[in-house]
């Protein structure tokens, strides 16, 4: 006997192309996911990097930067998205670095902290994602 199957279509409006109803809903749902990864966690990162705390040249701040990696997937990193790889040094003032194990360094965290204000808080996938929604289907 063959096991029971269950399928899903969507369909209507909402999941059209883009072109029939403004913003798609992939398009509003990547658009309120880069909003918050730029926001909430490109701009945390940011606010840490002070003189004193990671920022010397300013130079690991002006890489910092969140981008779209595909449907409903953003990253923010220091510098891959734009540029092809990282900065160089952006592991050890992280703190991910093999170099930290064995330095009195240990990093500073604050890709782990924006990961960790943007995970805890429910919020604002609901603020904006929501919004972008609301926004592209209005």
């Amino acid at each position: 006997m063959a096991p029971p199957t269950t399928s899903f279509k969507l369909a209507g409006p909402m999941f059209d192309t883009p072109t029939q109803v403004g913003l798609g809903f992939a398009e509003a749902v990547n658009r309120g996911l880069l909003d918050l990864a730029t926001f909430e966690g490109s701009n945390r990162i940011k606010e840490q990097l002070y003189p004193g705390h990671g920022r010397v040249i300013g130079n690991l701040r002006s890489h910092v930067s969140a981008s779209k990696v595909r449907d409903y997937l953003v990253q923010v990193d220091a510098g891959e998205a734009r540029y092809g790889a990282n900065l160089i040094y952006s592991n050890w003032v992280e703190g991910i670095s093999s170099r930290n194990k064995t330095s009195v360094f240990k990093g500073y965290g604050m890709f782990a902290d924006a990961h960790e204000h943007m995970n805890n808080n429910p919020k604002l996938y609901e603020e904006y994602i929501g919004d972008a929604l609301i926004e592209a289907f209005d």
